[in-house]
């Protein structure tokens, strides 16, 4: 049986630190990725077999605001699992520049996203079936101390879980 386990694993470190430090969105759609052992060592979009750090956009958020969450799926009368991806993604102040990158955003339905988690590790999101915009919002707040900005929740529902990203493809130095 091709299922069995292989491994286990026992109790870390303390070392791990939680968070967003930034969010990466392909510019152009995803064709093809190439992947071992779960860790995607190249990508290819419809112009570039080579993906770099000129291939992606770059969302900064602010600290301790946004999250990335995997939800497994499973059902044990259907026999079938899959993987919801979702990122809640926070930004701070109202400009026409951000309204107009969201509405692309919601019109989009093939978005790859590579996140970088508090550790430096970059996950993938819609590497399969694409990621899309599914909820959001934006406001003024009401007092002079509150966000005027938005959250917005991009998911990908995958057939596997999210795959780490070499952070080569996505050119960022340390």
């Amino acid at each position: 049986m091709s299922c069995n386990l292989t491994a286990g694993w026992v109790v870390d470190c303390k070392d791990s630190q939680g968070g967003i430090n930034k969010v990466y969105i392909l510019k152009e759609p995803l064709v093809d990725f190439t992947a071992a052992d779960g860790i995607i060592t190249a990508l290819e979009t419809t112009t570039s077999a080579v993906v770099d750090g000129a291939d992606w956009f770059v969302f900064e958020v602010p600290k301790q605001t946004s999250s990335f969450t995997e939800t497994i799926n499973a059902s044990i009368e259907n026999g079938t699992v899959f993987y919801e991806q979702s990122l809640t993604l926070i930004f701070n102040k109202m400009e026409a520049t951000k309204r107009n990158q969201i509405l692309l955003m919601a019109q989009n339905e093939k978005l790859f996203i590579a996140v970088e988690d508090g550790n430096g590790t970059f996950w993938s999101i819609g590497l399969t079936r694409g990621a899309s915009l599914s909820a959001g919002s934006v406001t003024s707040g009401v007092a002079y101390g509150d966000r005027n900005g938005g959250e917005l929740t991009l998911t990908g529902m995958e057939p596997d879980p999210s795959y780490t990203i070499t952070a080569a493809i996505v050119n960022v130095t340390a």
